[in-house]
């Protein structure tokens, strides 16, 4: 809040000293920077934001004074439809699509995005004007946008689907063409040149007055693994190309915006995606006003296709509500929700129905459209869209030193900044410091994954060409561990030393790793009376894999003892979780270590024949 709330006058101003000293004493000597976390940017994520945090509207990275500018690209919501909800379709089979596509309408979708790849392998398989014309069969252009995703021939599919639309209603069709040589570039496919799709928009504005034809997507960098500083200047960089490439084909920079979509992914940190996407608005703005133009950014959010997990998929419903909260309340003008089993494969209309449930019970029952700017004014999220803007404004510098995006692409410079980004994210899943609900910890091996047909979850190609960004997934490590576990029926027998008390934390952390490794962790709750009993029950277990787990206490007393004996009985390899070190012991399983690593030598150890 920018000014006093009246109804807490009669209370005592708050002194951040005295707050600090109450905060130091909760954390029971830890250092107090272990409340500030740090973005992949070297970002600084705050406990506690004061009016001292919030930047001076004359030192903003974006352009004083155009509030709705940097907030939305209207100055008051819609309350009726305050966002464009936009699911995409992937049926191969045109007819089905169509089908798809107006089942969606009926339900409360208020536009379409057609993936389009005409194998049928992962989208719509339409390539001549007789597919699209199908495609749109019965949807009112002048109320749904129909929009593209054919990242193998942009171009081609945009002609087919404007020569598909009745020559009446060319004048009123709302469509989104969205051609993006970058993106394409990105994701490894020809697409098509910049100079061609300036030149598609320059002819195509005239015919469709209400279509956009160019898209800036940074989503390649997201999924990637990129960070966020690093997705928003690109996302600024290839509309500056887009811009430049229009000019030359004659049109203005304001012509230009106005047809062009800017697309970023949006995650489950629902703080950090309402920051970025208010960083995007406010870049924007800035490259807008050294163009002589003062217009808005329209602005898609797609949930993050690396967040999506194949094992639990069910926990996808919530980080895509999460990352959906954060997108409308960051200003999206347009936001699509990722079906659940995106993953998987082609979603069912149980996924789907999910997938624009999600929007509608945030947009029509939580009304989280009637607020223009539900962040404005908040002192954390001012300080911090602006601190991602000024990271990410660095970058769109290097960029364009280096001859702007599509030479900066020549030159491997975003790929460098993506490949050092996602290593280090890999870093931090493998050890668990970015934790995923049903992967890395809280594994379910008893879950049943969803039956879905087998069509591909991503648009890029089989052989992408030279110089693409590669997509990842955080799960993916883990997942193919669980897949080569799912063939062995793996175990390991926690052997617990001592009483329960004094066992019960470590065997519960054991327990969660292995079995994020799909290896069933048995004993985790047994207290033994003796050795002997302990060693009988491992041998009634049938495990060839032991991890030891006890307090230090009791390591000192019996781990060594306990590991001779239980080597002595048959266990071909003894972790223990904890630091305590012995000739017996072969490996130790700790907060901070190499989960992936320890969970990838087990798996192996298993898999070799007796």
């Amino acid at each position: 809040m920018t000014h006093p709330f009246a109804l807490a006058s009669g209370f005592a101003d708050p002194e951040i000293a005295r707050w600090r000293e109450l905060a130091e004493k909760a954390l029971k000597g830890a250092p107090f920077d272990r409340l500030i976390g740090q973005t992949y940017d070297g970002v600084p994520v705050r406990p506690l934001y004061t009016s001292a945090d919030a930047p001076n509207p004359a030192e903003r990275t974006g352009v004083a004074g155009q509030a709705p500018f940097i907030r939305g690209a209207e100055a008051v919501r819609d309350a009726f439809l305050p966002w464009d909800i936009r699911q995409t379709i992937l049926n191969p089979d045109p007819q089905a699509a169509n089908q798809t596509a107006l089942y969606e309408l009926e339900r409360g979708v208020s536009s379409l995005e057609l993936v389009i790849d005409p194998s049928g392998n992962c989208g719509v398989a339409a390539s001549r004007v007789a597919d699209f014309q199908v495609l749109i069969k019965g949807i009112l252009l002048a109320l749904a946008t129909v929009a593209l995703d054919a990242p193998g021939d942009p171009l081609g599919a945009a002609r087919a689907l404007a020569d598909a639309v009745p020559p009446s209603d060319r004048a009123t069709a709302k469509l989104a063409f969205n051609l993006d040589p970058m993106a394409a570039r990105m994701n490894g496919q020809s697409g098509c040149s910049l100079e061609a799709a300036a030149g598609f928009a320059a002819r195509t504005l005239s015919i469709f007055p209400h279509a956009s034809c160019l898209r800036a997507d940074a989503r390649p960098v997201h999924e990637g693994g990129g960070s966020d500083a690093q997705e928003l200047a690109v996302l600024i960089a290839s509309g500056i190309a887009h811009v430049r490439a229009g000019e030359a084909m004659g049109l203005t920079a304001e012509a230009v915006n106005s047809t062009l979509l800017f697309t970023l992914a949006t995650g489950p940190d629902v703080v950090l995606e309402i920051a970025k996407q208010r960083a995007a608005r406010r870049l924007w703005a800035r490259v807008l006003d050294a163009c002589g133009v003062a217009a808005p950014m329209r602005l898609q959010a797609v949930t993050s296709g690396r967040m999506q997990t194949k094992r639990d998929p069910w926990t996808n419903i919530l980080r895509a509500t999460c990352a959906c909260f954060g997108a409308a309340a960051g200003g999206a003008d347009v936001i699509t929700v990722l079906p659940y089993s995106s993953a998987l494969g082609l979603a069912d209309e149980n996924a789907r129905r999910i997938a624009r449930n999600t929007q509608l019970i945030l947009q029509e029952e939580s009304h989280l459209g009637r607020v223009t700017d539900p962040a404005g004014g908040a002192w954390a999220m001012e300080a911090l869209a602006e601190d991602l803007a000024q990271a990410a404004w660095p970058l769109v510098q290097e960029i364009e030193r280096a001859g702007g995006l599509p030479s900066a692409l020549d030159q491997g410079l975003v790929q460098g900044w993506v490949a050092q980004t996602r290593a280090a994210r890999t870093r931090d899943i493998a050890k668990r410091k970015t934790q995923l609900i049903g992967i890395n910890i809280y594994a379910n091996l008893d879950e049943i994954v969803p039956a879905t047909p087998s069509i591909s979850a991503t648009t890029a190609p089989a052989t992408p060409l030279a110089g693409a960004i590669p997509p990842m997934r955080f799960a993916q490590d883990f997942e193919a561990l669980r897949d080569r576990a799912d063939s062995l029926s793996p175990k390991i027998f926690l052997a617990t030393l001592g009483s329960l008390a004094k066992f019960s934390a470590r065997a519960g952390f054991a327990r969660n790793a292995f079995e994020a490794g799909g290896i069933k962790a048995l004993g985790a709750d047994i207290a033994y009376p003796d050795q002997a009993a302990l060693i009988t029950a491992f041998r009634a277990s049938g495990a060839h894999l032991v991890c030891l787990c006890g307090d230090d206490a009791t390591y000192e007393a019996e781990a060594t003892e306990a590991a001779t004996a239980l080597k002595a009985g048959g266990a071909q390899q003894i972790w223990l979780a904890g630091k305590f070190q012995a000739a017996t012991i072969d490996r130790n399983l700790f907060a901070g270590s190499d989960i992936l690593a320890e969970l990838t030598h087990a798996i192996t150890l298993l898999e070799e024949p007796a």
